[in-house]
């Protein structure tokens, strides 16, 4: 039986929860760096498919499900304070809207499944981050702040998605300059992962 009280989340520690956000951008940041034409041709194909939206709709489902069933022992299972009272309907209209996302809106759905994705994604090391004593953590908010505000974006105008990433490898050099700002920022958030949290 899990502590009700505290959430999957907060168990996890800064270090693991850095170390982990950084070497994943690092792998992502060192494949756009090294394979620039592949990550463009994946991108571009999963904007135009619908089925990768299908997929990636359905783990956002499958992840918010998570969040609100399995009293006891779930430990990802959330409260909801003053809506409580709503879980039961939540846990009906998650795969009615997913169902009806996959089978009627299927243009632009990877952007809003990504938006989704990356949303609640952020809220996992923004809560190891939280309130810890480290003042370095705030290369944590520092990347999840632009993720979730791009997020919100992508969900309510998801062609935004598409217009932007192909504005991007439009240019170059641009693409370059922030590719190689992301894996410094990446290599930062590991060295202060192993040596400070």
């Amino acid at each position: 039986m899990f502590e009700s009280s505290i959430h999957a989340y907060e168990r996890l520690s800064l270090f693991s929860a850095g170390l982990t956000m950084g070497l994943v951008l690092v792998v992502l940041h060192l494949l756009v760096l090294f394979r620039p034409q592949v990550c463009k041709a994946a991108v571009a194909a999963a904007i135009e498919s619908p089925r990768a939206g299908q997929v990636l709709l359905g783990v956002d489902a499958l992840w918010f499900l998570l969040l609100l069933v399995g009293e006891g022992w779930n430990p990802l299972r959330m409260e909801l304070f003053s809506f409580e009272q709503l879980r039961g309907l939540l846990v009906v209209l998650t795969p009615v809207v997913w169902l009806v996302f996959a089978r009627m809106i299927t243009e632009n759905l990877f952007a809003r499944a990504l938006g989704l994705f990356l949303l609640m994604m952020a809220i996992v090391p923004m809560t190891a981050a939280f309130l810890k004593e480290p003042e370095s953590r705030i290369l944590i908010p520092l990347w999840c702040y632009p993720v979730i505000t791009l997020s919100i974006f992508w969900v309510g105008k998801p062609f935004l998605f598409r217009d932007w990433f192909y504005a991007l490898v439009a240019r170059p050099r641009l693409c370059r300059v922030l590719n190689g700002c992301g894996l410094l920022y990446a290599l930062a958030l590991v060295v202060c992962a192993v040596l400070f949290w």
